[in-house]
C-alpha cells in the first residue's frame, strides 16, 4: 500500500511538472532566468551505449539467475518493459525480519556501481513488510530511504527490494555516486520570490478541469523554502539539480527552482480533487 501510494503521487508529480513547466515557459521574462557559469553544474549520468548496456545486462542475468529486473539505459538496477524469465528459488524456512534486512544488505554491497550505492553503512530503511504467498512462502518487500548527499535529500532514490525464499528477485531504484554541489547558489530566496512572483500554477477539479491559482506576494509571505537535489530525466540523460523546494499553502503547490539557473524544473498540487 505504502509503494502504490508513492507510485500515485510520483505520477502525479510527473504529469503536473509537465504541466508547470509549459504554464511557466510562457510566462517568464528573458531576465528571471541567472547565467550559469559553472561548467560542472549540473552532474550528468548519460544514457549507455548499446554494446554496453547489452553486456552489462547479460552479465547481472547471469550473475544474478533469481532476478525479473536488470539494467536501465543509465545503467541502474530497474524494470524494463518486460519481466525478464528467471528461476524461481527453492523453498527454504522463512527469513526474520533481521535476515531479510542482511539479504538485502549483502545484495546491495555485491551491486554498489549498478545502485551508486558506496557503503551499506549509510543505508537506513523506509519500509519493511512482509506477506505470505501462493506457496506458504514468507515474501519480503524492503525500500530503502532517499538517499543523502552532502546534506541534502535527492529526490526519488529509493531503492525497492523483492525477497523470496532468501533471495532477491527483483530491484529497482538508485543512488547516485557522485554529486557536484556548488559552492555558492546563484539564485536567493529572494530572488526565487521575485521569479515565482504573479506566476500561474494549475490544480484540477473533480472533471480534471485545470483551476488557475495565482502566486501572488501575499501567498509567497507563508511559502516555506527548502533545498533537495532533483533528478531530472530526459530520454538520453539525467541531469541532478540543487533546487530550491519551494511549497505555497495559498496556492496548494509546490515548485522546484533551480537555484543556479532559476529555472523551473516541476512541482506539483498538495491537493487532490
Amino acid at each position: 500500500m505504502k509503494k502504490l501510494k508513492r507510485v500515485c503521487r510520483l505520477k502525479m508529480e510527473s504529469y503536473f511538472a509537465t504541466l508547470l513547466f509549459i504554464i511557466f515557459i510562457q510566462s517568464c521574462g528573458q531576465n528571471e532566468v541567472s547565467i550559469n557559469s559553472d561548467t560542472s553544474y549540473p552532474t550528468t549520468y548519460k544514457k549507455l551505449d548499446t554494446a554496453t548496456l547489452t553486456q552489462m545486462r547479460t552479465q547481472f542475468a547471469t550473475a544474478n539467475p533469481y532476478l525479473t529486473s536488470s539494467i536501465t539505459d543509465f545503467g541502474f538496477c530497474g524494470y524494463l518493459d518486460n519481466l525478464l524469465p528467471a528461476q524461481w528459488p527453492a523453498r527454504i524456512p522463512d527469513l526474520s525480519r533481521t535476515e531479510a534486512i542482511n539479504v538485502v544488505k549483502s545484495f546491495i554491497s555485491q551491486n554498489t556501481t549498478l545502485l551508486g550505492v558506496k557503503s551499506t553503512d549509510a543505508i537506513a530503511f523506509s519500509s519493511i513488510d512482509s506477506f505470505t504467498i501462493s506457496d506458504g512462502s514468507l515474501k519480503w518487500y524492503i525500500t530503502t530511504d532517499f538517499q543523502n548527499y552532502s546534506g541534502l535529500e535527492v529526490y526519488n532514490t529509493y531503492i525497492d527490494t523483492d525477497i523470496t525464499n532468501g533471495k532477491v528477485i527483483s530491484c529497482s531504484g538508485n543512488w547516485y555516486p557522485y554529486i557536484y554541489i556548488p559552492a555558492k547558489m546563484n539564485v536567493t530566496e529572494e530572488k526565487a520570490k521575485s521569479i515565482l512572483l504573479n506566476k500561474v500554477v494549475y490544480l484540477a477539479d473533480i472533471a480534471g478541469k485545470p483551476i488557475p491559482m495565482t502566486i501572488t506576494a501575499k501567498s509567497l509571505e507563508t511559502a516555506s523554502f527548502s533545498n533537495m537535489i532533483y533528478p531530472l530525466e530526459t530520454t538520453d540523460k539525467i541531469e541532478l539539480h540543487v533546487v530550491w523546494v519551494v511549497t505555497i499553502p495559498e496556492v496548494f503547490y509546490v515548485v522546484y527552482l533551480d537555484v543556479m539557473t532559476g529555472e523551473i524544473i516541476g512541482g506539483y498540487p498538495t491537493v487532490l480533487s
